[in-house]
């Protein structure tokens, strides 16, 4: 088996959504300046992007590098959901938990399968597929907006993304599943 290089700039563009988690969650819970959190959550999203554009346009791709972003989403997504529902959870209306819930539809669905064939020691991370790609960027949308949303009444149009959000997460999902399965 080939070693692979993993010290490279995609994986630490990767490594810094990790660590830019960190603050966000550390800023839901010190209760900073919510456009703050908007911002640096899409900053977020955006290194999910360029570290995929860059592996490949430079010819950097790595086998850790494909899991190790798909594992960074998810600390993004729960890590910033997980801290909003403890530190909001008094002035979330129902609509926000809603959409919440709708934009988190493809780890709510995965999370048991992959628990499953981790603890059975066939860890797989299936390839992304566009699907998940697609996933991923209506949350990178629909979240900040439903962070806006808890805060600013202009924001309530949310509703409309998370839907759509959800329905390509279930879609999403089920597909990642499939691949789980395999």
């Amino acid at each position: 088996m080939k070693k692979e290089n993993i010290y490279n700039i995609p994986n630490l563009i990767t490594l810094s959504r990790v660590f830019l988690t960190i603050f966000i969650v550390y800023g839901i819970i010190s209760k900073i300046e919510i456009i703050i959190i908007a911002v640096a959550f899409v900053i977020g999203m955006l290194t999910d992007f360029f570290d995929g554009q860059i592996a490949r346009g430079w010819k950097l791709v790595t086998e850790f590098g494909r899991k190790f972003d798909m594992i960074a989403d998810r600390i993004l997504m729960i890590g910033t959901a997980l801290a909003f529902i403890v530190s909001y959870n008094g002035i979330m209306t129902a609509n926000h938990w809603i959409q919440i819930f709708l934009i988190m539809s493809r780890e709510i669905l995965t999370a048991p399968f992959f628990l499953y064939s981790h603890f059975r020691k066939s860890v797989k991370i299936p390839r992304a597929k566009f699907i998940g790609k697609l996933t991923t960027f209506m949350q990178g949308v629909a979240f900040p907006l439903v962070i806006m949303g808890i805060f600013y009444e202009k924001f309530e149009f949310s509703i409309y993304l998370a839907i759509a959000t959800g329905i390509i997460g279930i879609l999403s999902g089920l597909r990642h599943m499939k691949d789980l399965s395999e």
